[in-house]
C-alpha cells in the first residue's frame, strides 16, 4: 500500500498481483510516497486509519484466481528453498514471517489450498474485498494479465514517464491448469467466486 499526497494517490497492494513491481516503478517517480497500516492492507482498513484519502485516487490490481494461488504456492516453495527453516540457513534470533513457516508445513499443492485458507484468512479473502468498503470502491483496477498495458494507464493518470514496465518478484511455475485436480479448482472457484464473477475468470 502506498500514498502519495501530492499526486492524491492511493495504491492498494493485493497479493501476488504485481505489487512489489508497482511498488518499485513508483518509488522511481514519486518523491514523497508512504504508507500506512500494513503492506496489504484493505480499502476499508486503510481509509479507517486516515479517512482523509478517501478522495485520492485510488487503484489496485487482481488476477485470474487460479493462477494467483500457484503463484502464492510456488513463492512459499521457493522462499522454503533457499530461506526457510528447511534452507539449512542459520536463523538465529531472527524472526521469520509466522505465515511463511506455517504454510511451508504443507506436504504439497493440494493441502495448500484445501486447508490453507481455513488456516489463513488471506488464502480466503475475494481480492475485490481488498478494493472495495460499503460506500467506495477503487478508481481503477487493473489486472495481472494485462499488467504492461494498464500500469501505462495508471502512469498516464498520474502524469508520470511512461516508463516499460518491469516486473519482479515473477513465480516460474508455468500454466496454472496443471497444478489442479478437481477437488482443487473446485475449492478455489468457491473461495474466490466474487472475484470470478466480477471480472469474468475462467480456469
Amino acid at each position: 500500500m502506498l500514498i502519495s499526497d501530492h499526486h492524491r494517490m492511493l495504491f492498494v497492494h493485493v497479493q501476488k498481483t504485481g505489487g512489489v513491481s508497482i511498488d518499485r516503478m513508483l518509488r522511481g517517480h514519486i518523491d514523497d510516497l508512504r504508507s500506512v497500516a500494513s503492506r496489504h492492507a484493505t480499502l476499508t482498513r486503510i481509509l479507517k486509519n486516515e479517512p482523509e484519502l478517501h478522495s485520492y485516487w485510488t487503484f489496485g490490481f487482481v488476477r485470474n484466481p487460479w493462477t494467483r494461488m500457484v503463484s502464492w504456492w510456488s513463492m512459499i516453495e521457493k522462499w522454503n528453498k533457499f530461506n526457510g527453516p528447511r534452507s539449512g540457513k542459520e536463523h538465529g534470533d531472527k524472526k521469520l514471517n509466522p505465515f511463511w513457516v506455517a504454510a511451508d508445513s504443507y506436504s504439497d499443492f493440494e493441502e495448500f489450498i484445501m486447508r490453507g485458507p481455513e488456516d489463513f484468512k488471506r488464502l480466503r479473502t475475494p481480492q475485490i474485498d481488498y478494493l472495495t468498503t460499503p460506500h467506495r470502491r477503487a478508481d481503477f483496477i487493473g489486472r495481472t494479465e494485462s499488467f504492461n498495458a494498464d500500469i501505462r494507464a495508471v502512469l498516464a493518470r498520474l502524469n508520470l514517464p511512461l516508463i516499460e514496465p518491469e516486473q519482479h518478484n515473477v513465480s516460474k511455475h508455468g500454466k496454472h491448469q496443471g497444478y489442479y485436480n478437481d477437488a482443487t479448482r473446485t475449492r478455489v472457484g468457491e473461495i474466490f467466486a466474487k472475484d470470478i464473477e466480477l471480472f469474468g475468470y475462467e480456469f
